[in-house]
């Protein structure tokens, strides 16, 4: 289907088996479901207890250790920081109980207030995150076209460096065929299965005194279409909404819980998807 009219496609329609899966793969793949998923802190009961609320397949905490293995639960290394603290010998001493089976590389590198390493640093540490023998996802960078994914690609390649399958991290307004377009051009450049490890609604230009443009019922629809339209994507293996508080200007309206922990309609409809 041309991008151009996929807004003008009532979301009943969207919903549809196979509706759009001629024009966003070819036949030769094996189509599994994506899986729904949740990137959020189980260090406490309330936490722990909010991620059940959800309905997720799995989860991921960005360390190498958790609190909660059910849902099925994927490590990560998040930093230098934490590869000098040990990390892949907490994954590897974890996995009797954790029975994890991928690894998720750097959180956003490319970001001073992440990981914020240089391409080369990524490189040098890479092979201790191969070691672990899980299947491993590429750092996420902070957007999908970043350049600095794109020097990291070109560099593991050259060195023959392993990265099973992407991640990717879009935080925007609430336009479905844009967001598609990112998932699917990433699939096009590298080639290999996508996470869509972190992704929500958001109004940068947000504030205190300035409300979000992006009102709860127009976040609910983009999730709704994004994710209906994810599943029949045979190369996005798995997604994960990202929760803010909130109380956020900026991604107040794609929150999952209220001031109290409760779920908002916004997380009552991820539960159901």
């Amino acid at each position: 289907m041309d991008r151009r009219k996929f807004l003008t496609v009532p979301l009943a329609a969207l919903a549809a088996p196979g509706a759009l899966l001629a024009a966003n793969a070819s036949a030769s793949h094996a189509a599994t479901p994506a899986l729904k998923g949740i990137g959020y802190s189980n260090s406490t009961d309330l936490a722990r207890a909010q991620i059940k609320m959800l309905n997720v397949a799995w989860h991921y905490n960005w360390e190498p250790y958790c609190n909660l293995t059910t849902p099925p639960w994927t490590p990560m290394v998040k930093n230098a920081k934490r590869l000098e603290e040990g990390a892949i010998a907490k994954i590897m001493s974890g996995l009797p109980q954790t029975q994890a089976k991928h690894l998720l590389g750097f959180n956003e590198p490319d970001h001073t207030a992440q990981a914020n390493m240089s391409v080369d640093q990524a490189i040098s540490l890479w092979p201790q995150l191969q070691k672990t023998g899980l299947r491993l996802g590429s750092p996420a960078a902070v957007n999908p076209t970043s350049p600095w994914l794109s020097d990291f690609m070109a560099k593991a390649k050259n060195k023959g460096l392993r990265v099973d399958f992407m991640t990717m991290h879009r935080y925007a307004w609430p336009n479905v065929e844009d967001f598609l377009a990112n998932v699917t051009g990433l699939y096009e450049k590298y080639g290999k299965p996508i996470w869509v490890t972190e992704y929500a609604v958001a109004d940068w230009q947000a504030s205190s005194t300035k409300p979000s443009r992006y009102s709860r019922a127009t976040t609910e629809y983009f999730m709704k279409a994004t994710v209906a339209e994810m599943r029949k994507m045979p190369y996005v293996e798995r997604f994960a909404w990202k929760n803010r508080p909130i109380t956020d200007p900026v991604m107040g309206n794609s929150a999952l819980f209220d001031t109290r922990g409760w779920r908002t309609s916004t997380g009552k409809l991820y539960a159901s998807l």
